[in-house]
């Protein structure tokens, strides 16, 4: 029996460490690759989730500025809303070739809008140009009862709280008096460019592409990217309250200042204080005793002053006037007349008035206390629910008008009663002190 020999031991012992060895080195080789798997997948996935924030980041922005500039948008048609001439509550038409104006005989057709839907007329609202987060110019929608076109005369020629928005967009409540869009970038081959240029297709998607008064605020895809911003028929019409408040009561100051009494107000259900165009020749006239009622339109033996004097109460005249003059008796030709509550302090109606240097009515407003007020201005707003102004006897209620508290004080005061507090807790309220 033969003895294996120490060199051929040795041999087989270096052939087992160069085995180990080659062995050891695909495990070192092994463990390299797969630690720089693991890297490569690290740096992979940190890029993934640096691009998808920055991705988001840009979405974000983009949103932003979209609803920036909608936002101001819906800012300054509120704000020429506020101080149209004689329309206030109106908007203008929109821009139909581009320009950003509104102009007669292109966007103001006759007693209308040549179209309801197109670009924002920036221009004419005095605004820089307004552009979306991909640099298109804005759209808008109008309902047309809110068209500041044609004669003051007419129907449906008058804005006023009953004016009617004829406005939706799916999913939200109520109707609109307007509605801004941001069009975003082209989808499915719209051509902005060329003959495309003002083609309302080429700009908004889906249903609002059409002709319609049923819009559409969908979640943005492949072929849909609008963002709309809705104006409300009840912000035009607060806004325009608020107006039409402040107007009035510069002319009752300046009916004061003149003749040193308040005129007392007409009865709320003296049908000739509402009826359509002007009032008839001597009606709606002031009822002694009665403390809140309607504006009247006529005053014996004090006439408001007349039309064209420069004196601020003609404003609340009545009777007719010229064509050439309709625009500086707005308030009666756009019906205001039928939703203004008049509040007067006893001791200051007239003629002629007792000691008026300040009145015995107490309000309580919305906006504060005013104690002590010669007269006030309460805003009917548009109809609540269970209220109605179709008919003559809906518009003699004042339950058609107020509400809650300001109707019992309103009704009391129309007996000839002062509360010690009159509460309106909601809605458009102007009162004036003596000296005010």
């Amino acid at each position: 029996m033969s003895h294996p020999t120490d060199a051929s031991m040795d041999r087989r012992m270096d052939a087992r460490v160069r085995r180990a060895g080659r062995a050891g080195a695909a495990r070192r080789q092994s463990g390299v690759a797969l630690i720089a798997l693991v890297v490569f997948i690290g740096i992979a996935a940190a890029v993934f989730v640096v691009r998808s924030l920055d991705a988001d980041a840009v979405v974000a922005r983009q949103n932003q500025r979209n609803a920036d500039v909608l936002q101001s948008a819906r800012e300054a048609l509120l704000a020429y809303a506020a101080s149209d001439t004689n329309r206030p509550g109106s908007l203008p038409c929109p821009d139909i070739d581009g320009d950003g104006q509104a102009l007669p005989g292109v966007e103001y057709v006759g007693n209308g809008c040549q179209s309801y839907i197109g670009r924002l007329p920036w221009a004419l609202l005095r605004i820089p140009e307004l552009r979306d987060a991909s640099g298109e110019l804005l759209w808008y929608a109008l309902s047309p009862g809110f068209r500041d076109a044609g004669p003051v005369t007419g129907n449906p020629g008058f804005v006023n709280p009953d004016t009617p928005a004829t406005l939706t967009i799916g999913g939200l409540p109520g109707a609109f008096g307007a509605i801004l869009f941001a069009p975003g970038t082209a989808v499915q081959g719209q051509v902005r460019s060329g003959a495309g240029f003002n083609a309302l297709a080429n700009y908004l998607d889906g249903v609002n592409a059409t002709t319609t008064t049923a819009f559409s605020a969908a979640l943005p895809d492949a072929a849909f990217n609008d963002r709309l911003l809705p104006v409300s028929a009840a912000d035009l019409v607060a806004i325009s309250e608020r107006r039409v408040s402040k107007e009035l009561a510069a002319a009752l100051n300046q009916y004061f200042e003149v003749y040193r009494f308040l005129p007392s107000p007409a009865a709320f259900d003296d049908v000739q204080c509402v009826a359509p165009g002007f009032v008839p020749a001597g009606g709606c006239q002031p009822a002694p005793g009665v403390l809140a009622g309607r504006l009247p339109a006529s005053i014996t033996p004090e006439a408001y002053a007349a039309v064209g004097s420069g004196l601020r109460s003609a404003l609340l005249n009545g009777n007719t006037v010229p064509t050439s003059q309709h625009d500086r008796v707005w308030f009666q030709l756009q019906r205001w007349r039928e939703h203004v509550v008049y509040i007067v302090s006893p001791n200051c109606a007239g003629p002629p008035a007792n000691d008026c240097a300040a009145g015995t009515l107490n309000m309580r407003t919305p906006t504060g206390n005013i104690d002590g007020a010669r007269f006030a201005l309460v805003m009917g707003g548009s109809t609540a629910a269970g209220q109605s102004r179709t008919t003559a006897a809906d518009k003699s209620g004042l339950a058609n008008y107020l509400e809650g508290q300001a109707l019992s004080a309103a009704q009391a005061l129309a007996a000839g009663a002062v509360p010690a507090q009159i509460l309106v807790p909601t809605g458009t309220v102007t009162a004036v002190q003596g000296g005010n």
